[in-house]
């Protein structure tokens, strides 16, 4: 995987403005995520998300390691948990209709590789066996790949956003 170039970040990362948001639907909660290392940055579009009424629920790993989504404000502080990625502590627990979900690669048949702790596979597993929630990868397009190798655990989101797509 290569690195993503700060030019190329801000390219994508104006993009995300452009973005045809008719995926969400009538949602009324979106997961998103606080991004890391060479993750999308998508806190501008939560923040223009939040902006016409949708609530936005950031994360929490829990001792079950299934992600716990908990509704977030941009004003909220946020703390940094055992693997530095922030999280909100007092945030209402929430379940989102459709989860933004971050990854290293993902493949055309909507597989991710994470940082290989199963938290976002044990989670898209759980909320499929007990409701509707949606995942949906979202990347920078140099992210997506024809095939990834898969373990049985692996769990396949719902749909991919292309940033070169838009």
């Amino acid at each position: 995987m290569r690195l993503i170039k700060p030019l190329e970040k801000s390219f994508y990362e104006k993009k995300l403005k452009e973005m045809n948001l008719s995926f969400l639907g009538s949602s009324q909660t979106i997961g998103g995520y606080y991004p890391i290392n060479n993750e999308l940055n998508i806190l501008p579009l939560l923040q223009f998300l939040s902006s016409i009424g949708h609530k936005i629920a950031l994360p929490c790993i829990t001792e079950r390691k299934i992600l716990d989504f908990r509704i977030w404000n941009m004003k909220d502080s946020l703390v940094m948990n055992r693997y530095k990625i922030y999280e909100p502590v007092d945030g209402l627990l929430s379940i989102p209709e459709i989860v933004l979900v971050p990854g290293l690669l993902f493949d055309k048949s909507l597989y991710r590789l994470g940082y290989g702790g199963g938290f976002y596979d044990r989670t898209i597993q759980h909320h499929r066996k007990k409701d509707n929630t949606k995942f949906i990868g979202i990347c920078y397009p140099a992210q997506i790949i024809s095939k990834l190798p898969r373990a049985e655990h692996d769990q396949r989101l719902d749909f991919l956003v292309n940033l070169d797509e838009i």
